[in-house]
């Protein structure tokens, strides 16, 4: 009998501590005290990855004329990768705006199709000065892109200095990007 009772009650404690894991990772993720830095990136100092894509224009469709990270060689510049269907991405667009004004963002729309691209822009604002279509999700994998949003900033010679997972708030900004563009001369 007591055979049975242990077989029971030890799956039972299993999911127990699973699921307090769990909340204790969905709180720490909502409530922001999370780091984000928790989730590495191997590219910092590195090179960033070659980027070509079709790039977005306004009209919600694509042109031959392609972008790439070394559209920006010689100054400082963020990659943004964002989504229209990204809810989080939304809760970022007053931050890529404030960050617009000081550094050259390139917009990368991960998986997403160029007429909500488009419809997203003109309700939240176009703080880039390019974006390029990763329709398929390719580039986001070669750049280890866990979701969006994601952002990286690269030096003047195309490495990349800092990755931030999440969605920028004006604190994000304050303690770990702002720095990070004084340190490069921005």
């Amino acid at each position: 009998m007591s055979q049975m009772r242990l077989s029971f009650l030890l799956p039972l404690v299993a999911f127990g501590i699973l699921a307090l894991v769990g909340g204790m990772a969905l709180y720490g993720t909502l409530s922001g005290s999370r780091d984000p830095t928790q989730l590495p990136s191997v590219f910092v100092d590195k090179p960033a990855p070659q980027t070509n894509l079709p790039r977005l224009v306004q009209t919600g469709s694509t042109t031959g004329n392609n972008v790439s990270v070394t559209m920006f060689q010689g100054k400082p510049v963020l990659v943004n990768f964002f989504a229209s269907w990204c809810a989080p991405c939304r809760a970022e667009a007053p931050a890529l705006e404030m960050l617009s004004k000081r550094v050259a963002i390139l917009g990368i729309a991960y998986k997403d199709r160029s007429e909500d691209t488009t419809a997203f822009l003109q309700q939240y604002g176009n703080p880039f000065q390019a974006i390029g279509m990763d329709a398929d999700g390719r580039t986001g994998i070669e750049w280890g892109v866990y979701g969006v949003p994601e952002t990286y900033l690269l030096d003047s010679n195309g490495v990349v200095k800092l990755r931030h997972a999440g969605p920028l708030t004006r604190g994000v900004l304050e303690t770990t990007i702002f720095p990070a563009l004084e340190a490069l001369g921005s």
